[in-house]
């Protein structure tokens, strides 16, 4: 079936193509029935979630290419890992607390690279060259702040002009740099050509580098006892912090700034502006610094609860920035792709033409596991015509 025969069509009041009848445009994922009241964004949704905003920072922007029912699965994963930190916490097991806090997100996001195969004709470069490099890197960066500034899980006893040089300044700058070398020796493979695919390597490399670097900082802590001597309150904020906050922050930053790698040096011209400044890797990467050492100064100049409230606060900021640069991603060759035959959508199962977004539930058949998307997946169930 050719755009030209399609016997419906509606123009799109987003991208202004010619696109068939449906609840969901196939090339944008614009909302095109009259009753918004019925969806619940108003319009155009998050390209790999359109029930969701583009403006709510939710935890489907670390897991974009699930499925929704596969997704309701990893966020559960995920609020129970926190919640076993806590109880560990709470228990005055405060290695034990520590190296689940440290393991919980980079294992949600190995798990997540495995289940939907992102990479299944390159995994060993990808995978050695994102998770594998940042967690390499993490334990080099580990070892160095603990030669130059000897603290525990990122508690310092005193705050000296040195201690927030190294600790606020110099050592996450340096973390960042090293955090986005793994990905750029990826940037020049054609195969690697989506601005989706510099956020995904730039946020793997990320949450293995910091992992690795918290579990080797506090090497010589873990070896002092399943109950060391310290107040629960203090260390209870301070895993939820290490488990969720800090590793989202170090996610949305570098994902942001490798995906505007992608974006200015991959991206075909006509996208090169969505982003506007963000899409400037010379705004991005200083941007990605910024909120690094921000949330390191954050944690050397505020205590507990306040503490974690501004970190939660900057994580948000981050994971937004993120969910920003996949949205790109999903829809920048949209615009070039011929409307196909149809197929079947592997997340609501109903028949769609083959192009970038179901036609009947809007999710970005991009943003689905690759071995599921348009020219891989299945003739549509019997009984079951294309719109």
């Amino acid at each position: 079936m050719s755009e030209a025969a399609l016997p419906t069509t509606v123009a799109c009041p987003d991208c202004g193509y010619d696109v068939p009848a449906a609840p969901y445009c196939v090339r944008c994922g614009e909302w095109l029935e009259d009753d918004l009241a019925s969806h619940p964004t108003a319009r155009r949704g998050f390209g790999a979630a359109p029930n969701e905003s583009r403006f709510a920072p939710k935890l489907s922007t670390l897991f974009p290419q699930l499925p929704r029912n596969e997704l309701d699965t990893f966020q559960l994963a995920l609020g129970a890992g926190v919640a076993v930190v806590i109880a560990l916490a709470l228990g005055r097991l405060f290695p034990l607390a520590l190296v689940a806090a440290a393991v919980l997100t980079p294992l949600l996001l190995i798990l997540y690279l495995w289940e939907v195969d992102l990479y299944e004709d390159e995994p060993v470069h990808v995978i050695a060259l994102t998770v594998a490099w940042g967690a390499v890197a993490g334990v080099a960066m580990g070892l160095l702040s603990k030669e130059i500034v000897d603290v525990d899980a990122g508690f310092v006893a005193e705050r000296t002009g040195r201690t927030v040089v190294w600790l606020g300044i110099v050592l996450p700058l340096v973390g960042v740099i090293l955090m986005l070398v793994g990905p750029l020796v990826l940037l020049p493979y054609r195969k690697f050509n989506d601005v989706l695919d510099g956020a995904t390597f730039g946020a793997a490399s990320a949450v293995a580098f910091v992992g690795a670097g918290l579990l080797t900082h506090s090497a010589s802590y873990l070896g002092t006892g399943l109950r060391p001597v310290g107040d629960v309150v203090p260390w209870t904020v301070r895993v939820i912090a290490l488990a969720v906050a800090i590793p989202v922050i170090a996610a949305g930053s570098v994902g942001g700034a490798a995906g505007s790698l992608w974006l200015k040096y991959r991206a075909p011209a006509r996208d090169r502006n969505a982003l506007g400044l963000l899409g400037n890797p010379a705004v991005a990467i200083p941007l990605a610094g910024a909120l690094v050492v921000g949330a390191a100064l954050i944690q050397l100049y505020t205590r507990e609860w306040l503490q974690l409230a501004l970190l939660v606060a900057t994580s948000l900021l981050a994971l937004l920035w993120l969910r920003h640069v996949i949205d790109v991603g999903l829809r920048q060759e949209s615009a070039e792709i011929e409307i196909g035959p149809p197929v079947a959508c592997a997340n609501c199962g109903k028949a769609t033409p083959r192009h970038t977004f179901c036609a009947s539930c809007g999710v970005s058949l991009q943003a689905l596991p690759k071995a599921t998307r348009p020219g891989r997946l299945a003739p549509p169930p019997a009984g079951q015509e294309a719109f």
